[in-house]
């Protein structure tokens, strides 16, 4: 391949080392450069990494376990909810049952002197008979009648309790007769019945009962009524 002088541009022949044109000191003319040669083997294939676990979409493990911590969440505030229910629905039939029994009935404040709420004048003008002699037995008086001492009317006060002692006397009595043979009677006390077979007057104001028994004396309910006004006018 012909060569050409660097200075003027020359040709130049091959052994030349001087140029004949101009005199220009010429060295030997490089080889071209010689072409890159391209391997024909294929890139190495880069290896990828995986980033979640086999199965599991990307980004879905996290969502996962805060739906199912939300769930147990969930599930524990229900059962709370049910249990503060409970707790109130409890409490609330507790209060009416209370409420039912007198549990919640202002005590009586006044004296407690069983024999000083009827007189014998006062039962001898309920009964039309005459009163012998007065016993004080604490919480119950008794009324005897003339003859040998046998016929005798108990007065007998429950000063603290008596509604509840007034509810359960009525259903065990209802329960064992298997009716209700009680006979009310309006207007007197807070609440009065008349007993089985007129053996008895039960009559209850605020939270005290006074029960009348006639069973040993063999008086009448009406005699009874009254005696059982008096008191409820003075307790």
């Amino acid at each position: 391949m012909a060569n050409f002088c660097p200075s003027c541009g020359a040709k130049l022949d091959t052994a030349s080392k001087f140029c004949e044109s101009c005199g220009q000191s010429v060295a030997a003319a490089a080889p071209p450069p010689a072409a890159p040669s391209f391997s024909s083997a294929a890139p190495p294939t880069p290896t990828v990494i995986p980033t979640t676990a086999p199965g599991v979409p990307a980004g879905g493990g996290s969502n996962a376990v805060a739906k199912i911590l939300f769930a147990i969440l969930g599930i524990i505030c229900l059962f709370a909810l049910l249990a503060a229910g409970s707790c109130f629905y409890i409490g609330y039939r507790i209060k009416q049952r209370a409420a039912a029994y007198g549990m919640n009935s202002t005590p009586y404040r006044g004296k407690k002197d069983a024999c000083g709420f009827v007189s014998k004048a006062d039962v001898s003008a309920a009964f039309g008979e005459p009163v012998q002699s007065v016993n004080d037995n604490g919480s119950t008086c008794e009324y005897v009648f003339p003859g040998d001492g046998s016929r005798r009317m108990a007065i007998q006060f429950t000063w603290e309790g008596g509604r509840m002692v007034m509810k359960l006397s009525h259903s065990a009595l209802k329960g064992v007769a298997g009716m209700d043979t009680f006979t009310p009677i309006p207007g007197l006390g807070d609440e009065a019945y008349v007993e089985p077979m007129g053996s008895g007057l039960m009559m209850r104001k605020g939270d005290v009962m006074v029960n009348i028994d006639l069973r040993a004396a063999g008086l009448n309910a009406e005699g009874a009524k009254k005696i059982a006004g008096k008191t409820a006018d003075r307790l």
